[in-house]
């Protein structure tokens, strides 16, 4: 029973967390994950904007290409060492240009998720108590 509470608070949480990334898209942001399934867990949840999957094919020219078309980048890349790196490396290669990145969302996803959220593809568990 204490599960559920605590999945029912942590999914009104997301709802607003996905509120708010949708805002940032609907105002020229760009999100960027890791990959398809985290691109699955973040339409599940309500997401509608633009999304970029960095590990797909090792695609950085690619993520580098797409970013200029942006202002604001999110970096919504996983909570585990692979994720932290990618981040890291991601922010280097924007470095110096005009584009604002945006760490809000992936330090925010932690708390929360009250740390049950490691990997962005987690979040599609608390899909099924999403009303959109």
């Amino acid at each position: 029973m204490q599960t559920e509470v605590l999945n029912r608070k942590i999914s009104e949480a997301l709802v607003l967390y996905i509120k708010k990334l949708n805002n940032e898209s609907k105002n020229g942001s760009l999100v960027v994950v890791e990959g398809k399934r985290d691109v699955r867990a973040l339409r599940s949840m309500g997401f509608i904007g633009k999304i970029l999957m960095l590990c797909h094919n090792n695609n950085f020219d690619r993520f580098i290409s797409e970013a200029g078309k942006y202002h604001k980048i999110i970096l919504l890349l996983d909570l585990d060492s692979e994720g932290r790196s990618l981040t890291k490396k991601a922010a280097i290669l924007l470095e110096g240009k005009k584009h604002v990145i945006d760490l809000y969302f992936r330090r925010n996803l932690s708390s929360i998720t009250c740390g049950r959220v490691k990997q962005i593809e987690e979040l599609s568990k608390y899909a099924e108590y999403i009303v959109i």
